[in-house]
This record gives structure tokens, sequence and C-alpha cells, in this order.
């Protein structure tokens, strides 16, 4: 993945928001993210989420664990498109969004035409 790859959130017809790739890991590629007025209905999910993911990096109780399943699977229903300059992008990731900055990790790795 490209530093500086620029990817819009969308859902559906809408523009959730911008992702500027800063890198990418063994696990995810990091991103800014510049949310638009659209991602604010969205939020409350995505601050769970990240909430979930501080939460289980210090206890792994079952119960965690399902709830922050359950919010994954909340988000991967909202059926998002990450979409790059050439109508390419992804259909199928994980997403994580805290603030200004983001993480993904497109399932499967490869780019796909939009």
């Amino acid at each position: 993945m490209k530093s500086g790859a620029v990817y819009t959130l969308e859902r559906g017809t809408e523009v959730l928001g911008t992702l500027t790739v800063a890198g990418a890991g063994p696990f995810a590629i990091d991103a800014s993210f510049d949310p638009t007025p659209a991602f604010d209905p969205y939020r409350v999910l995505f601050d769970e989420d990240a909430r979930y993911a501080h939460l289980i990096a210090q206890d792994d109780d079952l119960a965690l664990l399902e709830q922050a399943g359950a919010i994954q699977e909340s988000l991967l229903a909202l059926n998002l498109v990450l979409r790059r300059e050439g109508n390419v992008g992804f259909r199928t990731f994980l997403l994580s969004i805290e603030g200004a900055g983001a993480s993904f990790r497109p399932l499967p790795p490869e780019e796909e035409p939009l």
C-alpha cells in the first residue's frame, strides 16, 4: 500500500470521509481520517468499537470479546466501501476510526473494481 494514497469512505451514495494512507503494518493500514458531516450518525458506533478494542487489550473476558464481535458485525453490516481514484478499492474490510486516525484491514488484501 502506497503512503499518501487517498480513499473515500462511502455508504451508498454518501461520502462519510477521506482516509489518507500513512503506512502499512503487518496487520493493518494506518491512515489519517477526515470526516464529512455525513459521518456524524456513525461516530458513536466507531467510538464504541474503539472503546472495546482498548478494553480487550487489557482484559480478554469472553463477554467483552462477544460485545466487540457484535460491534464489528454492526460495522460490517453498514456495507461501507473504500474507493480510490480510478474507481478501485475495497468492499470488505475491518475498519477502526479514533478521532483523526484510522486503520483498516482489507479482506481480501487486493483492490477490486468498484
